[in-house]
C-alpha cells in the first residue's frame, strides 16, 4: 500500500506526464504525512461504494461505510475541527455534519439518524423557532469544536437508504476529494472487472452522436477480451467496469482508466477529485444517452466538449478513434486505488472511411440533433383557432414567422414542433408562437450549441411537451413555463411530471401553479407532462414508539403514488402540543417529535397530510 507522500508524488508525476510537462496547482497539496485520518465509525471498515461512482443525477462524492442495514452505529470526528455547517432533511444528505479542520479542508458526515446531544439540541432550538423540519445552516459563529475520536452523531438512513454512513472530505476550496488518498484503508486485492463495450458513432464531419452499440466480454482471469468490431467512420469507445474489494459483494467505481494502441496513449483518467460544480458532469464522462437507456455507467474513454471533470491527464484528439482503413489493436486497462489492474482487448477494424489524413479534433458536440422530420413537414405552417374541443395544429421550423395573436386555446399535434439553436454562454428562450408555453435558459445552462425541437399536444385533462432530442444533460436547471389554457385555468390540482421513456414511467416535479400557470425548474431537458392529481394522500392509524434517541414519537403511514407527501404543509398535533413533522419518503411514513412530549394515559392526535398537488387529508385518532 502506498503511503501518502508517495501518492502525492506518484500523482504530481502523472499530472506532469499527461499534461505535456507543465506543473498544475495541486488542490492536494495541503495533504502531509503528519495530516492522519481516523477511520469515521464502528459500524464497519467495509465499504458499499466509493469514489466517483454513477449516481442518478451527479457523481458520488465520498466513501458510503456499511453499517449491516442497522442505525444507531457511533461517528467520530475524524480529525480536530469545528462545526461548519448542519443539515436537517428527508431528502438529499439527510442529516449531515461538516466539520471545518484546522487547514481549511472539510469532512462530511451524511444519512446520520441524529446528532449528538448537544448538537441535537441546537438543531431543535433553531427547528422549533418556525415548526419547519428541515433545516439548512451554518453555525461556525456557534464555535462547538470537537477533536479527533470525539462522538458527533449516530448512523442512519435519513435522506437516502438503505441505513449507511455516507464520509465525504473536502479540499479547503470545498473541492470533494477521494478519501482513500489518505491514510484510510480497506482490504482490496481484486482486480477490476470489463463487462461490456459501447461503440459510440459519431458523424465523420460534426462528430456528433448517431447510435452505439454494446458488445459484452469474455474473460480469462483478470483479462478480457471483446470480439472485433467494424466501423465506418470516428468512434468512441466506453465501457461497464466495475472494481471489487474483499469481504464484500459490493462493486465500486475504478480509480483510473488508460486506453493504448501499441505505444500510443490514446485516453488516460484518474478520478482524485472534482469540483461540485461539475458533479452534473457525470453525465458526460459516461455516456448519457446508454444511461437513459440501460441504467447502466459506460464511462467514456473520450472527453466531449463541456466536460469540466479534473479527470483527464492524457488524450490524443481527445480520445476519439478515427483511423485510416485497417486493423487496429486497442488495449485498455483499469486499476483500482489500490494498484490491482485488470485489461480488456478489442480489434478495431475501420472500413470505408474515406478521410485520408489525419485531423485534429478539439471539439466533440456534446448533444445529438434532433431526428429528421419527413420532407412534407419541413414546409408546412399552420395556426388555426378552434375551441378546445378540436384540434389545432401550430408548426414552425422558423423563428421569424410572424405571429398573429388569437386568445383561443392552441393544440398542438404529433409531428407539430417549434426548433431553435440555443448556444452556451448566453440568455436564450424557446417560445411557441403563441407564447404560451417556454423555456429560459440561463446563460450557463447548456454545456454546449443545441438544436433543440419542442412541440406540445393538449388534450381535455393533460399537456404533453415534448422535446427533440430528449433526455439531456445542463450544467445549470432551465425554467419551464406555460400559461393554461382556459379549460385548465382554474384547476388547482395540476401537477408537472418528468417523463421517463424508457421505462414508460413519469416523476414528479416541484412546480408552482398559480395565476393560471405552471412554473417548473428542470435538472434536465426532459419531456414533461402536465396532468391532475385529484387524490389525496393516503393516511393509516397513527402508533407510539420511541426513536434511537429514547424520545416518545408519533408514526403516521403516510403514502401518495403521485406528487408525494408536502411534510412541510402537513401538521400533527398531541394533545392540542404541535411537534415538528419529520419525513421518512423510504418507509412512507411521518413522525410527530417534540423532545418534551410525555405519553398520557389517553392521547389525542390530530393529522393534517397535505401531497405535492395540495390535496388534503384529515385524520383523528386516540391512542390509549
Amino acid at each position: 500500500m502506498l503511503n501518502n507522500r508517495l501518492r502525492l508524488v506518484l500523482f504530481t508525476f502523472f499530472a506532469v506526464l499527461f499534461s505535456g510537462g507543465a506543473v498544475k496547482s495541486q488542490p492536494l497539496s495541503f495533504l502531509a504525512d503528519s495530516v492522519t485520518y481516523l477511520w469515521p465509525t464502528d459500524s464497519s471498515t467495509l465499504l458499499s461504494s466509493t469514489f466517483a461512482e454513477t449516481r442518478s443525477a451527479h457523481l458520488h462524492a465520498g466513501l458510503d461505510i456499511r453499517t449491516w442495514g442497522q442505525e444507531g452505529y457511533r461517528v467520530f470526528a475524524t480529525r480536530d475541527g469545528i462545526v461548519h455547517r448542519i443539515g436537517m432533511s428527508p431528502y438529499g444528505y439527510g442529516n449531515v455534519i461538516y466539520l471545518k479542520h484546522d487547514d481549511g479542508s472539510y469532512s462530511v458526515y451524511a444519512h446520520l439518524n441524529r446528532f449528538e446531544p448537544f448538537l441535537q439540541s441546537v438543531a431543535d432550538s433553531i427547528r422549533f423557532v418556525d415548526y419547519r423540519a428541515a433545516i439548512d445552516r451554518v453555525l461556525e459563529h456557534k464555535d462547538i469544536r470537537y477533536r479527533q475520536g470525539d462522538l458527533i452523531a449516530y448512523t442512519g438512513s435519513t435522506g437516502i437508504g438503505p441505513p449507511h454512513l455516507h464520509f465525504e472530505l473536502r479540499t479547503p476550496d470545498f473541492k470533494p476529494f477521494n478519501p482513500l488518498l489518505t491514510n484510510l484503508r480497506v482490504r482490496d486485492t481484486i482486480p477490476p472487472v470489463f463487462r461490456q463495450l459501447a461503440v459510440e458513432n459519431l458523424d465523420p464531419e460534426t462528430l456528433k452522436m448517431q447510435g452505439h452499440q454494446l458488445v459484452s466480454a469474455r474473460s480469462t482471469g483478470n483479462r478480457y477480451h471483446f470480439e472485433d468490431i467494424t466501423v465506418y467512420g470516428p468512434v468512441g469507445l466506453a465501457v461497464n467496469v466495475h472494481d471489487r474489494a474483499n469481504d464484500t459483494p459490493n462493486i465500486y467505481a475504478v480509480h483510473t482508466l488508460t486506453m493504448v494502441h501499441q505505444s500510443d496513449t490514446l485516453f488516460h483518467s484518474r478520478a482524485d477529485y472534482f469540483p461540485h460544480t461539475a458533479a452534473r458532469h457525470m453525465f458526460l464522462d459516461r455516456s448519457y444517452p446508454i444511461l437513459a437507456e440501460t441504467r447502466r455507467g459506460f464511462q467514456r474513454l473520450y472527453k466531449v466538449t463541456g466536460n469540466q471533470l479534473p479527470f483527464y491527464h492524457s488524450m490524443k484528439n481527445r480520445g476519439v478513434i478515427e483511423f485510416e482503413n485497417g486493423s487496429y489493436p486497442i488495449r485498455i486497462i483499469a486499476t483500482d486505488i489500490n494498484g490491482n489492474s485488470a485489461f480488456a482487448e478489442v480489434t478495431v477494424h475501420v472500413r470505408g472511411y474515406n478521410r485520408s489524413q489525419n485531423r485534429e479534433i478539439t471539439h466533440i458536440p456534446t448533444y445529438p440533433d434532433p431526428p429528421l422530420l419527413e420532407t412534407s413537414s419541413l414546409f408546412n405552417w399552420k395556426y388555426l383557432a378552434l375551441d378546445h374541443h378540436e384540434p389545432v395544429l401550430l408548426s414552425s421550423i422558423s423563428e421569424n414567422i410572424p405571429y398573429q395573436k388569437n386568445e383561443a386555446p392552441y393544440r398542438y399535434v404529433p409531428g407539430s414542433y417549434i426548433e431553435k439553436k440555443i448556444q452556451p454562454g448566453r440568455k436564450a428562450t424557446l417560445s411557441t408562437p403563441d407564447k404560451k408555453a417556454w423555456v429560459n435558459f440561463p446563460e450557463d445552462a447548456l454545456l454546449d450549441t443545441l438544436q433543440l425541437r419542442m412541440n406540445i399536444i393538449y388534450s381535455q385533462n393533460e399537456i404533453h411537451v415534448n422535446f427533440e432530442p430528449d433526455r439531456l444533460p445542463v450544467h445549470r436547471n432551465i425554467d419551464f413555463n406555460i400559461i393554461l389554457p382556459e379549460y385548465l385555468r382554474d384547476n388547482p390540482r395540476l401537477a408537472l411530471y418528468s417523463v421517463d421513456q424508457f421505462r414508460n414511467r413519469r416523476f414528479f416535479l416541484s412546480s408552482t401553479n398559480t395565476d393560471g400557470m405552471i412554473r417548473g425548474s428542470l435538472r434536465e431537458i426532459s419531456s414533461l407532462v402536465i396532468s391532475e392529481d385529484n387524490t389525496p394522500p393516503r393516511v393509516g392509524m397513527p402508533r407510539m414508539s420511541r426513536n434511537l434517541a429514547g424520545n416518545h414519537i408519533i408514526i403516521v403511514p403516510a403514502r401518495d403514488p403521485e406528487t408525494g407527501i408536502d411534510f412541510e404543509r402537513s401538521e400533527i398535533t398531541v394533545n392540542d402540543v404541535r411537534g415538528l413533522v419529520e419525513y421518512d419518503p423510504e418507509k412512507n411514513q411521518l413522525m410527530y417529535y417534540n423532545p418534551q412530549f410525555r405519553p398520557a394515559s389517553t392521547n389525542r392526535i390530530e393529522i393534517v397530510v397535505y401531497d405535492g398537488a395540495g390535496n388534503r387529508t384529515t385524520h383523528s385518532a386516540t391512542i390509549r
